[in-house]
């Protein structure tokens, strides 16, 4: 008897679906991805500067981070942030506190969210290789601007 029931956990363990690790990596020109966990990959031009990690299982959200360069107060519509997945849908992201300008020089760190994927599976295994892009318009120097950063998915199962 016991040895069937260690067989049947056994076998539970066997068939039950794999776990991944999603791992987003800016795409775009410029950016510098970072490779140790945690680490933030990074994009800038003369305007802003942009960390993003994106973590859709443990925390559920983009840490996403934005430097004004500028001389003059920049304006993240925070409201109307959003991310498309790869099938085009739109995942609308708010930080999780009441955020406001970004003085000149200065750093503000957000946390945005809802953001989540399926831990485990084929559901998850199908992410791999797919590009999603966030989309964060804000005021720069008294002209709105959209910025869109493409992000490409790696898996690693766990």
């Amino acid at each position: 008897m016991k040895t069937c029931l260690a067989l049947a956990a056994l076998c539970l363990g066997a068939c039950s679906p794999a776990s991944y690790y999603y791992s987003f990596d800016l795409s775009d020109p410029g950016a510098r991805n970072l490779t140790k966990p945690g680490q933030r990959d990074t994009w800038e031009d003369g305007d802003v500067k942009v960390e993003v990690l994106v973590d859709p299982t443990t925390f559920q959200a983009v840490a996403f981070d934005v430097t004004n360069k500028t001389d003059r107060a920049l304006e993240v519509q925070w409201p109307s942030i959003v991310m498309l997945a790869p099938d085009g849908t739109q995942m609308p992201l708010r930080p999780d506190q009441q955020l406001g300008f970004i003085d000149p020089g200065q750093k503000l760190a957000a946390r945005l969210i809802p953001f989540s994927l399926p831990p485990t599976g084929g559901a998850a295994a199908a992410y791999d290789g797919t590009k999603f892009e966030l989309d964060v318009p804000m005021v720069v120097r008294g002209a709105p601007k959209l910025y869109q950063f493409h992000m490409l998915v790696h898996m690693q199962k766990l």
